[in-house]
């Protein structure tokens, strides 16, 4: 049958030979529906970690067991209980929760894992977001191309690229992800049409939001700007409605999630973090100078965990940000060949994306963040990277549509550019050799980068013949180029993703294995992990997941706490209040003192020996975490830190107001007055008091403005006390104190995300109000 399509061709005109010929390419390009590229994907998925996406594996490592699956217990746990999870009182002693954003506590997919059992729906849930992704970016490539094999290589490289991978480490950021392509791909729609598409935009760009990873939420939106603005200069008409429309998507997005943005926008004022915040300690969460190198070689200049896991030394936000050397090749051609405006948007905003990605090493961050102190707010500079792992598979998707469609071959410049890459390949190989990091690690360089210029060979001789055939032939040598690309990124690094048992994740055994006569329960009191202890779990891994995950557990490192409902001093999120997070600060940097005054009045039970892993020793003089009868002393923060620093302070006799209490408070003698009964409940604590004259009761709570207290019914004034925690003043005899958290800003945005929805309803019934 070949053979006669063949023979009849050959008798074909030229012009008529060629014509069949595109017409051929043209239909096994268009055999790469979506529905069968979803398929494609969702095989590779499976190849790449059958045993998470089977329910025999979990993922494990770094954030993942120790912040993401605690605080999705959490979440879980107050969802079956009917709450809304304002308040996390477990750790820090106390802290907000829903307002930290990132604990995707408003994002409705978050049913995926608070639905199903655990220990296999959360890995699940950053998968499933993988593969959305991937689609989103076949789909928005697609758009933008008109060529489905280009599409499709863009969907594998955004699913598979090193970064996206890293991100299954956290829920948040790989949801949020994983709604980029499908925003960029229906707000310009909703823009230019308007109708029903607006209202699918503007849920798109909700869900995006409310997954909670604000770089690339930022990205996002900088880049809808920007193809806002070039479609507003190339297109004459109907100005007037795109950006009536644009402007009205963007405040429809944000009325819609004013209940998640209005608690974090709190929260960020109330928290440690401030414009100076990214610049301490900058040094460790920027790219180093060598990095981009590692574009090309993504072991250049790495060194392993004990586990097998590779890092960048100057950088541990990322272990990869790999987006394939034939990426690259398609890029340079796409620069070179394609004739479309948002190549040169896309290649700008990437090389931006390189240089602010170094951080204060590149003078433009440090320039930027003179003129926009708001980027201090940013931790980890190295983030910026996100510009180019975003947008790198759309210009690839360019690069190679305009060789299938346009030249249909492979010229001089293709093959120069293939030569150089693989001589740059050479060259930080050796660069690897001849100046090791470490010299156990002298030939990793080498090794990984003839690897990737094998990829890169493999590439090219599949893409030679792709553009030479048509029919089957075309279709199958495509399909094999797409897999070459996803075995160069499940190969690039080792271990990337390690998964374990999900028997790691089971409750209870813990417990028995600490053998604590009496475990810390909420309200009564309090565990603390040593810094000693949390250094050295930090420094000394354990090569097996598993057994280093466990021990993780039993020594409640981070947010493990979550899972055994043990109440923390401490513990792990990005928006803290300043004063407990100082305190935090203070003990983990000066680890020859053991604070007993601070620890003390903490309610701090247990805590781990100096220098052990596991170990854990009884403090018999905790206070209760609800005392009575102290005095009311007003004294500025930097002296409040001091006494609680030293030996001879008696919190049980004295409590620390602000200066702004002074000539406000009455109690300024010891009473003795008792504490009859004290119930701590997730956002509310009842406690039953009885004082001979006028007093104070401190509560060993983070102060937070949320929460509000009464006495008997009546609104009194709740004070920041002992430099970071809660006391209000109560007159003598028998009384009944609630303290409630209130979250108003919450509560404003509710009402506010309700006329966002109903906006959207009438959109969708009303298209013609567009």
């Amino acid at each position: 049958m070949q053979f006669a399509q063949s023979s009849e061709l050959a008798t074909q005109p030229p012009v008529q030979r060629v014509t069949a010929g595109v017409s051929s390419a043209e239909a096994a390009e268009e055999w790469l529906t979506p529905g069968r590229f979803a398929l494609l994907l969702g095989l590779l998925v499976l190849a790449m970690f059958p045993g998470v996406v089977l329910g025999w594996r979990s993922f494990v490592f770094r954030d993942f067991g120790l912040f993401s699956y605690p605080v999705a217990c959490f979440q879980r746990e107050s969802f079956w209980r009917g709450e809304v999870p304002l308040w996390n009182p477990y750790n820090h002693c106390g802290v907000p929760f829903l307002a930290q954003w990132n604990t995707l506590t408003l994002y409705p997919l978050s049913l995926i894992y608070l639905l199903l059992p655990l220990s296999w729906s959360l890995s699940f849930f950053c998968l499933a977001h993988l593969f959305w992704g991937g689609l989103g970016m076949y789909v928005l490539a697609h758009r933008w191309t008109g060529n489905r094999f280009a599409a499709a290589l863009a969907g594998v490289v955004f699913a598979f690229n090193g970064l996206t991978l890293n991100f299954l480490m956290w829920p948040s950021h790989i949801a949020t992800f994983g709604w980029f392509p499908w925003v960029l791909w229906l707000v310009p729609q909703a823009w230019r049409e308007g109708g029903k598409k607006l209202v699918r935009a503007t849920l798109a760009g909700a869900m995006q939001m409310l997954a909670g990873g604000p770089e690339t939420i930022l990205v996002t939106w900088v880049v809808l700007v920007l193809l806002f603005c070039g479609d507003w200069i190339s297109q004459r008409e109907s100005r007037k409605a795109r950006v009536k429309r644009f402007v009205g998507m963007a405040v429809l997005v944000t009325l819609i999630c004013s209940a998640q943005l209005l608690p974090f926008l709190q929260l960020l004022g109330h928290s440690q973090r401030n414009s100076d915040f990214g610049t301490i300690g900058s040094a460790d969460w920027s790219m180093p100078l060598w990095g981009w190198a590692n574009f090309l070689v993504p072991l250049f200049r790495t060194l392993p965990l004990s586990q097998g896991v590779y890092f960048q030394p100057e950088q541990f936000w990322t272990t990869s940000y790999y987006t394939g050397v034939g990426t690259a090749l398609f890029g340079i051609v796409a620069l070179r060949r394609a004739r479309d405006r948002r190549v040169l948007l896309l290649a700008g905003l990437m090389a931006l994306g390189l240089v602010l990605a170094l951080g204060d090493r590149g003078l433009l961050y440090r320039g930027l963040r003179h003129f926009f102190p708001a980027l201090g707010f940013v931790r980890y500079s190295v983030k910026f990277v996100i510009l180019v792992v975003a947008l790198a598979p759309l210009l690839a998707a360019f690069g190679f549509k305009t060789l299938a469609c346009d030249t249909r071959r492979l010229g001089g410049f293709e093959w120069g550019c293939a030569a150089v890459l693989v001589l740059l390949l050479g060259i930080i190989g050796c660069f690897g050799w001849k100046f090791p990091i470490s010299q156990d690690l002298k030939g990793i360089a080498v090794k990984n980068a003839l690897q990737r210029a094998a990829f890169l060979l493999g590439s090219v001789m599949l893409l030679v013949g792709f553009l030479k055939t048509v029919g089957s032939r075309r279709i199958l040598l495509g399909s094999l180029l797409l897999v070459v690309v996803w075995l160069d990124f499940v190969t690039h690094v080792p271990t990337q993703n390690p998964s374990a048992r999900p028997f790691i994740y089971s409750p209870g055994w813990v417990q028995e294995a600490r053998n604590w006569d009496s475990p810390p329960r909420l309200g009564e009191s309090r565990a603390l992990l040593a810094s000693g202890a949390e250094a050295l779990l930090r420094n000394h891994q354990l090569a097996d997941f598993e057994q280093d995950y466990l021990l993780s557990r039993l020594a409640l490192q981070y947010n493990c706490n979550l899972l055994e409902d043990v109440p923390s001093a401490f513990g792990f999120f990005s928006l803290v209040p300043p004063e407990v997070y100082h305190l935090n600060l203070l003990s983990l940097l000066d680890t020859n003192r053991d604070f007993p005054v601070l620890l003390d009045f903490m309610g701090v039970t247990q805590t781990t020996a100096r220098n052990s892993l596991h170990d854990w020793t009884r403090r018999p003089n905790a206070m209760p975490l609800v005392t009575a009868g102290q005095r009311a002393a007003c004294v500025n923060d930097a002296t409040a830190v001091n006494a609680l620093c030293q030996t001879n302070l008696e919190l049980r006799g004295v409590v620390l107001l602000p200066p702004e209490a002074q000539g406000l408070i009455s109690a300024t003698q010891r009473v003795a007055a008792q504490v009859l009964s004290s119930r701590f409940d997730q956002q509310r604590i009842s406690i039953q008091t009885d004082a001979p004259a006028t007093t104070m009761v401190v509560v060993a709570q983070t102060y937070y403005p949320a929460w509000q207290a009464r006495v008997d019914g009546k609104p009194v004034k709740l004070w920041r006390a002992n430099y970071a925690f809660q006391a209000l003043e109560i007159p003598a005899g028998r009384h009944t104190i609630e303290l409630n958290y209130r979250d108003r800003a919450f509560l404003a945005g509710l009402v506010l995300s309700g006329a966002g929805l109903l906006a959207c309803l009438v959109l969708w019934l009303r298209p013609r109000l567009s």
